[in-house]
């Protein structure tokens, strides 16, 4: 093609029309890494899409055989589907404070007792951690919440709502769960006659209104308040923490769900919330705000295997719920954002949940309080890697990562390889609790951190994850001599630093209870 001198000019022109338009939009223009450029708007929204107890092996997206496609696996498809992203811990409550702080839950303090927080305790997300929602307030975005919160209710009197989301940065806070979907919230009568009230409570922003709730309209509910929300900050910067109560158990649906799916009720409730991030995103795209909102799905952590068909699917991951193993961190992750995240890749970066902390406070231009230890990374420079499938040219970022249960540091994920320095008994035995698949009771083969069903191991386990994602073949530990070294160093390093914050799941009190006597509730 000739190129002369009106040519030029007239490309300079364009050139300059563009940059101009660009700083009066106040973008930001940063490298993709493959010599592209990418306009990121100042202060994006960023939407948090948080499945509660969902495998890394439940979506159709990651390889499920008979759970149905829908918008998720649609979102992944048009964004960046993780392969390699790890929770802060195996558990509701650790997890949830990994993701809104940024830190190790044995450093904020979401440790001890039952590991999570109960709906008697006086416990909570300790007020001197700095949320995600608080971080960005500052920043100048409005700030939502909708859905499961589980980081504590009461501190001195069962209506004091001292732990709940508003004390925590939320500017709205609208149908929520302050404790959670338990099993004895059960209102198919599979399981129990009636649902227990003690467990199964919903609010409004800080108000009691259903004891215990109804499940047909619970998701549905939340996605109200949450396109309510996106409708009324459309127009400035806003962080929107949205929490589904699918998938833990009880397994629930609404009535236009039920019987959808050919994989059961389990699939059931993946079609709903399917359903309701749809919902989301389309109305992100319907207001135009798409290309200025990043929204990040992820589960809190792995799934409940001792409940059979109605705990979810870990695929070909060990282990689940409550351990350390992978099936119990290892989660799906996806991230969109049209027109910034280039469509249809898949990452093998090893990426964890507390980084979705830092990528916020790094899109939204702000710097967190400098007196504390974070543990994540900004995902940002990730997110622009416009490279479709993982290549030689795409390699994992080597890094490093510590798996605790409770206080005690159980394994050590450091680039491809794990060392298990304590491991918890796997289930093996569902016939006996689950016949035909449906689970009999609600359990955990080992929970206790500390108990006589974790086992030491000196030396440690050692796997390569990405040749062994199953954690079935143990290395010769003799024949990775350096990759032992500089594991235990990382272990030294980040122990000798380590400073636990005080637990705060040890405290109940029977006068917390929300509501009503439990005594006549029983």
């Amino acid at each position: 093609m000739r190129i002369d001198g009106m040519t030029h000019k007239r490309t300079l022109n364009w050139v300059t029309l563009l940059l101009l338009l660009h700083h009066w939009r106040g973008g930001k223009l940063k490298s993709s890494g493959h010599g592209e450029s990418v306009t990121i708007p100042d202060k994006p929204n960023i939407i948090v899409l948080l499945a509660d107890d969902m495998g890394w092996g439940d979506l159709c997206s990651y390889g499920h055989p008979s759970q149905e496609c829908g918008a998720i696996d649609k979102m992944a498809a048009e964004g960046i589907r993780f392969m390699q992203w790890y929770s802060g811990d195996s558990l509701c409550s650790p997890s949830r404070a990994a993701i809104l702080t940024g830190r190790l839950p044995v450093r904020v303090g979401v440790w001890g007792g039952e590991r999570v927080f109960l709906t008697d305790g006086s416990g909570g997300l300790p007020k001197n951690e700095t949320t995600i929602a608080e971080v960005l307030k500052d920043a100048g975005y409005t700030t939502g919440m909708v859905g499961k919160w589980h980081l504590g209710i009461n501190e001195h009197l069962p209506d004091d709502g001292r732990h709940l989301p508003h004390h925590h940065g939320f500017d709205f806070v609208g149908t929520n769960l302050p404790f959670t979907n338990h099993w004895k919230c059960d209102e198919s009568k599979v399981h129990m006659a009636h649902p227990s009230p003690i467990k199964c409570f919903l609010y409004w922003n800080s108000t009691l209104v259903q004891q215990p709730f109804n499940h047909d309209n619970l998701t549905a509910s939340f996605l109200q308040d949450a396109v309510a929300f996106v409708h009324n900050n459309k127009d400035t910067p806003f962080f929107l923490y949205f929490s589904f109560a699918h998938m833990h158990t009880d397994m629930f649906s609404a009535p236009r769900f039920r019987n959808t799916s050919r994989r059961g009720r389990y699939g059931d409730g993946v079609l709903e919330m399917d359903w309701a991030v749809g919902e989301v995103l389309n109305t992100l795209v319907s207001l135009q705000i798409h290309n200025r909102t990043l929204v990040i799905f992820l589960s809190d952590h792995g799934g409940h295997l001792e409940i059979c068909t109605e705990g979810g699917s870990n695929g070909i991951l060990k282990g689940g719920k409550a351990s350390t193993w992978d099936g119990g961190l290892r989660v799906p992750g996806i991230a969109w954002w049209p027109g910034v995240i280039a469509p249809g890749q898949v990452s093998q970066h090893l990426v964890s949940s507390m980084d979705v902390f830092q990528t916020a406070v790094d899109l939204a231009g702000v710097t967190p309080p400098k007196d504390r230890t974070y543990d994540g990374k900004s995902l940002v420079p990730i997110l622009l890697q416009n490279t479709p499938f993982p290549t030689r040219d795409s390699a994992p970022t080597p890094r490093t990562l510590f798996h605790y249960c409770s206080d005690r540091l159980m394994a050590v994920r450091h680039g491809s390889y794990k060392a298990h320095f304590y491991t918890m008994e796997l289930p093996t035995n569902y016939t006996n609790h689950c016949p035909s698949g449906v689970p009999m009771e609600e359990y955990f083969t080992s929970y206790d951190c500390y108990g006589p069903l974790v086992t030491h191991h000196d030396p440690p386990l050692l796997f390569n994850i990405d040749r062994d994602p199953g954690e079935l073949y143990p290395l010769p530990l003799q024949q990775y001599t350096q990759v032992m070294i500089d594991i235990f160093q990382a272990k030294l390093q980040h122990e000798a630093k380590l400073v636990p914050g005080v637990p705060q799941c040890v405290e109940t009190s029977v006068t917390l209870q929300p509501c009503c006597n439990p005594i006549l509730l029983l």
